[in-house]
């Protein structure tokens, strides 16, 4: 596998984990009410096996962040995301709801296709802005992106030599 596939699936792995909820939170959203108790177990025990995409988000704000102003900030907004996510969630499933919470299995649903069509917004800009920035540092001369690289006051992410990892 190539350097260039190979260094750039953080996102569809993100997905993934998403695809995964979808799947097991349809399966107990199309259960009858009372179905063998086995069956809801098993159902519920997949879908809390998901995938655990943290560390590779924390990973991939890091990286593309590059310079320690700009991962200060974004690691400070990254956890503040992740803090009112929590604070949501814990709303979610209610006791009005209660025992199977098909509501709460809805928004759920609706939240992971949203992620999806965000990881996938997110994709499709990090693959158009490194092919952008490559395009342009390939049409320089060795002469002018030593130039360049000596010259710049560009930072961190902003540099042509920077390549966004997705």
């Amino acid at each position: 596998m190539s350097e260039k596939i190979k260094g750039n699936i953080r996102i569809y792995v993100c997905i993934v984990a998403q695809l995964w909820a979808i799947i097991f939170l349809t399966a107990l959203e199309t259960l009858p009410p009372n179905p063998l108790p086995w069956i809801r177990f098993t159902l519920l025990t997949l879908l809390l096996g998901y995938p655990y995409i943290h560390a590779i988000q924390v990973a991939l704000q890091s990286r593309n962040a590059n310079t320690v102003r700009t991962r200060t900030v974004a690691s400070a907004f990254y956890n503040m995301c992740c803090q009112i996510s929590g604070i949501m969630g814990s709303n979610i499933y209610r006791a009005d709801d209660a025992p199977y919470y098909y509501r709460g299995n809805k928004v759920l649903l609706g939240v992971a296709a949203l992620n999806i069509l965000l990881y996938g917004l997110a994709k499709v800009y990090y693959v158009w802005k490194n092919h952008r920035r490559e395009k342009i540092w390939g049409a320089m001369t060795p002469e002018e992106q030593q130039n360049y690289l000596q010259t710049t006051t560009d930072k961190g992410n902003k540099r042509l030599d920077f390549r966004f990892a997705h």
